[in-house]
């Protein structure tokens, strides 16, 4: 029976150090970080945005590479983004309340315009009924004989109309298109050259068109390029839209630093240190005078660890600005789009104050603005992807043995 109790220790003592080889233990295996942060309870906000420039202007420039590698300037960076965010949120809930103010007036535009083309058709009608423009059977009898289409300039479908509608105002191609070009330029030039030259025709003008105010029927200057906003805007969009589909390779880059931390001569000089402390702990203890209590570790075994801890900044500070440069990336190209919709923000308001206020293309271009309004998380969204750089914390510098009697 002894010798057989003899023989399982023997198996037990030559098992352990093939379990030992099975388990491959490391003490760095699962050192690099999992990219989480602290932020400070209550961060008031910054100043809320009211436009697309300032919500540009107020973000928080990046943390530095260094600044990455430490959890105390690390909480103090993810605080400084946690008060843009107070903001942006409270900016995001004024672009909600701004939306219905924006259909509102959309609404009001909408009508003015359909009152508007409704008089002008009125106007267009009675000109008609005058004898002094073409129907729209006349001219959709130009269209249907090709004599006028759509590859044609305005000057040239207008000689064509000179040429068939002069006589409607009793007068020779070249005077008609005379008259037509000079109240393009100067309307009350016009009006006095028909008063002074064509009386007849200016009484049977102003009576066709008694009523109506010429200026207001006319149509705005400023849509031909509220209507080019329209278009970069919308084109921004769809470089915006393939910027956040864009994969942003974090997960891949986490996967290689992980396997090159296991492989750095950091993480195998800290294996070395780890194991050789512990050896010597183990020739230290039997040497303590005590049988029981907290027996704190000797300088040497603090020493030690500050060497680790300074072989972890090393590597911390080597890789972190890989990371961030990942962040640097998206933040400018975010960025960049977000400037170029600022500008087109700026240009469509000054626009609008050249003239009517409620111009429906310009309000179309604000409420496709304002939607930028609701997406500024996207702004601040690389300065959360540069915060989660998964750096190595520093190990415990001093320690205590905690012995018991035997």
């Amino acid at each position: 029976m002894k010798k057989f109790l003899s023989l399982v220790l023997a198996g037990i003592v030559l098992g352990l150090p093939m379990i030992a080889q099975e388990e491959d233990y490391r003490y760095t295996r699962d050192w690099l970080g999992n990219g989480s942060y602290e932020v400070a309870e209550n961060v008031p906000a910054t100043r809320v945005p009211k436009t697309l420039a300032e919500a540009v202007q107020l973000l928080p420039a990046l943390p530095t590479a260094d600044e990455l590698c430490f959890q105390s300037s690390l909480s103090t960076a993810a605080t400084t983004a946690a008060s843009y965010k107070a903001a942006i949120e409270q900016a995001e809930l004024n672009a909600i309340q701004n939306d219905a103010l924006i259909r509102a007036r959309m609404e009001a535009a909408r009508n003015k315009r359909a009152q508007k083309n409704q008089r002008a058709m009125q106007q267009y009608n009675s000109n008609v009924n005058a004898g002094l423009m073409p129907s729209q059977q006349e001219m959709m009898a130009l269209y249907m004989s090709g004599e006028i289409n759509e590859r044609m300039s305005d000057a040239q479908m207008m000689d064509v109309m000179a040429g068939k509608f002069a006589a409607k105002w009793g007068v020779s191609k070249e005077e008609y298109l005379k008259i037509i070009n000079l109240a393009q330029k100067n309307e009350k030039q016009a009006e006095a050259y028909l008063k002074s030259n064509h009386p007849e025709l200016y009484q049977r003008l102003y009576a066709a068109n008694a009523g109506y105010d010429a200026q207001n029927d006319s149509e705005d200057p400023r849509d031909e390029r509220f209507g080019e906003i329209t278009a970069e805007i919308q084109s921004i969009g769809d470089e915006f839209n393939q910027i956040l589909l864009a994969d942003n390779g974090y997960g891949q880059l986490l996967d290689q630093l992980r396997k090159e931390w296991l492989s750095s001569a950091e993480s195998k000089e800290i294996e070395a240190i780890e194991k050789n402390l512990w050896s010597r702990v183990e020739g230290w203890i039997p040497t303590l005078k005590t049988t029981a209590g907290l027996v704190p570790y000797p300088e040497w075994w603090t020493a030690d660890r500050k060497r680790e801890n300074a072989l972890i900044d090393q590597w911390n500070k080597r890789v972190a600005p890989r990371w961030l440069k990942m962040a640097q990336d998206s933040e400018r190209q975010i960025k960049s789009a977000y400037e170029k919709l600022a500008k087109l923000e700026a240009e469509n308001e000054q626009l609008a104050a050249q003239g009517e206020a409620d111009n429906y293309i310009y309000l179309t271009n604000k409420q496709l603005l304002n939607g930028y309004m609701h997406q500024l998380i996207r702004l601040i969204q690389p300065y959360d992807d540069a915060l989660r750089f998964p750096f190595i914390e520093h190990v415990e510098e001093t320690g205590s043995a905690i012995l018991g009697k035997g």
